[in-house]
């Protein structure tokens, strides 16, 4: 291959479903190579709209980003990737995670998240290749599953999007692709390749076999301060999830915005991390996310990719500025702005294969 890196976007399930539509066909239009639909709390449900992203689109790749093996089984993701691809002509990929903040209202346990996402790539990836998988995992179970169609491709690519070290080592051991959720640092990123790296080592594979997805909460305005007043909340909620881990980001959490969090009882619920957002200082948000004016995204997306040119794909999750902009503004100025202008290539090199394990 070349050494031409792809850029995607992840639209949020809290868009009213048409816009969710024009939003991919606008996306496409602009030259965007993915789309993906994040699967969180009870929103729409991104199957659904990846579905109808499907008839509305002809060239970019489509998947969720990502779903989970406990709000639903392995065997139906499965069969929903293989629809989808039939539906788009071989454009489907699998997005899979353990994050997310929608399994409390069902009564779901995030147990073993590591075997969960090992037990979930082996059976999706089983059942797309059209064996039977009988599987009495720690999380997962199957027995004598079969699809009972026969999938246009049996080898859909399965990212998984993780953070923490030991989903990091395990998606790369077993996945195509490994999704770095909203770490936007040359820190970060070193800690994440070289757990990913320990990963792919113990399956006999190397960090070049595995497609990196670097993945940003994004704005861009003229305003800056605006421009990180729309992350805020995510990057509230990230934080929260990733404090077992803060030290090896080099993130030391800010008082205010943990006594807010305490106060909460450490809850994501909307309210609680939007008032807990807006106690963060502008150095925290950007570490986990990238906004700004096009000329401070561009530097800052420009020194993360010269430092780790083996990202393969940026993926941006955009949000419309405070003060009446729309998500359409962020995902036009990025690609017009940020992306065109970014090193967007790498020498022209040949990367191996990947090699499943």
């Amino acid at each position: 291959m070349t050494g031409r890196r792809a850029w995607g976007v992840a639209l949020p399930g809290d868009l009213p479903a048409r816009e969710t539509v024009a939003l991919a066909r606008e996306a496409e239009a602009l030259g965007y190579d993915n789309v993906w639909v994040n699967d969180d709390r009870l929103q729409r449900d991104p199957i659904a709209l990846l579905s109808a992203i499907a008839g509305a689109t002809s060239r970019v790749a489509l998947g969720p980003g990502v779903t989970n093996p406990y709000t639903r089984h392995p065997a139906l993701l499965a069969s929903a990737v293989a629809t989808l691809d039939e539906l788009s002509g071989g454009r489907a990929v699998l997005g899979l995670g353990t994050g997310g903040t929608g399994h409390r209202p069902l009564g779901v346990r995030r147990d073993a998240p590591a075997a969960a996402l090992r037990e979930a790539v082996a059976v999706a990836r089983g059942l797309l290749a059209g064996e039977e998988v009988t599987l009495d995992g720690r999380v997962v179970r199957t027995d004598g599953a079969r699809l009972d169609f026969a999938p246009l491709r049996a080898d859909v690519p399965i990212y998984v999007g993780a953070r923490g070290p030991r989903v990091l080592e395990v998606a790369g051991e077993v996945a195509d692709g490994v999704i770095v959720g909203n770490l936007a640092t040359a820190e970060g990123w070193s800690y994440a390749t070289d757990r990913i790296a320990r990963g792919a080592a113990r399956a006999g594979r190397r960090l070049a076999d595995v497609r990196l997805v670097a993945w940003f909460y994004c704005c861009v305005a003229d305003d800056p301060g605006a421009a990180l007043d729309a992350i805020r909340p995510m990057v509230a909620t990230s934080l929260a999830t990733s404090r077992p881990i803060l030290g090896e980001l080099g993130v030391e959490l800010p008082g205010r915005y943990a006594d807010a969090m305490e106060a909460s009882g450490w809850s994501l619920e909307r309210a609680a991390v939007a008032a807990a957002g807006k106690l963060l200082p502008e150095d925290v948000l950007r570490r986990f996310g990238l906004a700004g004016t096009p000329e401070h995204c561009r530097a800052e997306l420009a020194r993360l990719l010269a430092a780790f040119p083996e990202i393969d794909q940026v993926v941006i999750v955009p949000y419309a500025p405070p003060g009446g902009g729309e998500v359409r503004d962020t995902l036009a100025r990025f690609h017009t702005e940020v992306a065109s202008q970014a090193e967007a290539r790498r020498p022209e090199t040949r990367r191996p294969e990947t090699r499943r394990p």
